[in-house]
């Protein structure tokens, strides 16, 4: 095997980790909740004493990329040509949904060998700026865990 396979087959196997890690928490996500509405069923009502809200239209920012701002809630934040947009751009483009670091970095990046730090730094400046604009609960929808990031709406 060369030198180039091997490298392709290392990205590969890197990436696959990646998705069955993406995997596992979602099905220990959708496991939590089967066990919370068998529970329900059983008891009559859910045993953490919570109250669902009816399940409204999800708000979500809108990124206008004719002029490079985000809008959230009737407001308008221009982030220009930054990594920042467009990192808050993959986040959104599916929310609730958890991103790998390695996506992150092909897909805002285009480059799959930056360390992971460079991610956390960039979302500290992104929410620093979503913060000085008033938008807190939006800064605080980002969020990391292990290596994955979503957009929490």
């Amino acid at each position: 095997m060369d030198a180039d396979t091997a490298r392709r087959l290392n990205v590969l196997a890197g990436q696959l980790a990646e998705a069955l890690m993406t995997a596992a928490i979602c099905a220990r996500e959708i496991q939590a909740v089967a066990r919370t509405e068998i529970a329900e069923a059983e008891l009559g009502h859910r045993p953490d004493g919570f109250v669902p809200r009816p399940l409204g239209p999800v708000e979500r920012p809108l990124l206008d990329e004719s002029t490079l701002s985000v809008i959230w809630k009737g407001k308008s934040l221009h982030l220009g040509n930054t990594l920042a947009f467009r990192l808050l751009e993959r986040l959104a483009r599916c929310p609730n949904q958890y991103v790998t670091h390695l996506d992150l970095l092909r897909d805002v990046w285009e480059d799959e060998l930056l360390a992971t730090a460079t991610i956390r730094s960039l979302v500290r400046q992104l929410r620093c700026k979503l913060r000085g604009a008033g938008w807190v609960d939006l800064a605080t929808a980002i969020r990391g865990h292990n290596g994955h990031y979503v957009l929490s709406l």
